[in-house]
C-alpha cells in the first residue's frame, strides 16, 4: 500500500489496539474493490500471513459481487413496481433483470441506488487467531432465493473440484454463479475447511460472514507453486491424465513453397470445389499448403 508515513504509522496502531476495518459503499466500485485488497493485504501482511491473501480476496469478492447484485435486483424489482417476496414469475422478472442491467459501469446507477436506500458494508475483524468478515447489504431477498443460496453452499461445501458445480448447475453455462464454489474448493486447495461461511438475513440487513483461522494447518500455494506443483480447482480429466501419451502433429511439405506445415492447412491434392484463377501453374497433385493455395483463389 502506497501510504504516507503518518496514515501507514496510524494502520498500524489501529491494528496493535485490535480495531475492526470497516469499509462502507453504495456500488461495488474500482475504489471499493482497490480498499478491500490493499486493507485486507495490510490486515494479513501484519500478522504475517500474506499467502492467504489470494484465496481470501477471491471468497470476499465473490460474495460483495452477490451482495452487491442483489441490491441491483431490489432496486430493479421496485423501480419495476414489482415485490421481491412475490413468487409468482419470480424466475421471468429475474431473467429480465439479468438481461437489462448493465453492471459495466457501476457508478451510474448509484445515484439511483443511493436514493433507494441501498448499502454495501465490509466489516473485518482481527486478532492473532484469526480474521473474521461480514459482508452486508440491505436488499429484500425472496425465501426462494434464501433456499436456493442455502442449497448452493450446502453443494459447494462439498465440491471436490469445479466440475462438480456444472453436474448440480448444468444450466449455467456461462458460469455466472460459479464464483462462490470456485473458492470455496481453494479453500480446500489449501487445506482450510469451507464450514466457515455462512449467512443470515436480520433486521433486514443480509449478512455473509467469513471466519479463517490462523491456527489450522494450510498449505501455501506459493511454496506449492515455487517448488512446481500442480495446483488446480479441475479434475484430471479437464486437462488429461499424465499416463496419456498426445500424438504429435502430423507434418508434410509443401511442393509448391518447399515449407513444412501442420497437415491441418496441407492440400495432398487440390480440392476440386475450390475455385482458382491460373489452374496451370500448380502442381495439382504434389501437394499444397494453404498459404500458397490462397495465392490462387
Amino acid at each position: 500500500m502506497n501510504l504516507e508515513f503518518a496514515k501507514w504509522n496510524r494502520l498500524i496502531q489501529a491494528m496493535e489496539a485490535g480495531k475492526k476495518i470497516i469499509l462502507h459503499g453504495i456500488v461495488l466500485s474500482g475504489t471499493y474493490k482497490t480498499n478491500l485488497e490493499n486493507y485486507l493485504r495490510f490486515c494479513l501482511e501484519f500478522y504475517q500471513k500474506p499467502d492467504l491473501l489470494s484465496p481470501l480476496l477471491s471468497l470476499l469478492s465473490t460474495l460483495l459481487e452477490r451482495a452487491y447484485q442483489e441490491n441491483c435486483l431490489d432496486s430493479y424489482f421496485r423501480t419495476k413496481g414489482w415485490n421481491s417476496s412475490e413468487s409468482e414469475a419470480l424466475l421471468e422478472r429475474e431473467d429480465e433483470f439479468w438481461r437489462s442491467w448493465d453492471f459495466s459501469d457501476p457508478m451510474s446507477v448509484r445515484s439511483l441506488l443511493k436514493e433507494q436506500g441501498f448499502y454495501l458494508r465490509t466489516a473485518l475483524s482481527h486478532n492473532p487467531t484469526g480474521i473474521a468478515v461480514e459482508i452486508s447489504n440491505n436488499a429484500i431477498i425472496p425465501s426462494e432465493s434464501e433456499e436456493d443460496l442455502t442449497e448452493y453452499l450446502s453443494r459447494a461445501k462439498s465440491y471436490q473440484n469445479v466440475s462438480d458445480y456444472y453436474e448440480d448447475y448444468p444450466f449455467d453455462e456461462e458460469g455466472r454463479q460459479i464464483g462462490l464454489a470456485l473458492s470455496l474448493v481453494q479453500f480446500k486447495e489449501i487445506g482450510i475447511r469451507p464450514s466457515l461461511l455462512r449467512f443470515d438475513t436480520s433486521d433486514g440487513e443480509h449478512v455473509f460472514r467469513a471466519e479463517l483461522p490462523f491456527g489450522e494447518k494450510y498449505e501455501s500455494l506459493t511454496k506449492r507453486l515455487s517448488q512446481d506443483e500442480e495446483v488446480k480447482p479441475f479434475p484430471d480429466h479437464f486437462i488429461g491424465r499424465p499416463t496419456e501419451t498426445l500424438e504429435p502433429w502430423k507434418l508434410s511439405t509443401c511442393k509448391h513453397c518447399g515449407r513444412t506445415v501442420d497437415d491441418r492447412i496441407f492440400f495432398p491434392s487440390i480440392p476440386a470445389d475450390v475455385p482458382l484463377r491460373v489452374v496451370s501453374e500448380i502442381p495439382a497433385h504434389l501437394g499444397i499448403c494453404a498459404w500458397c493455395l490462397s495465392g490462387y483463389i
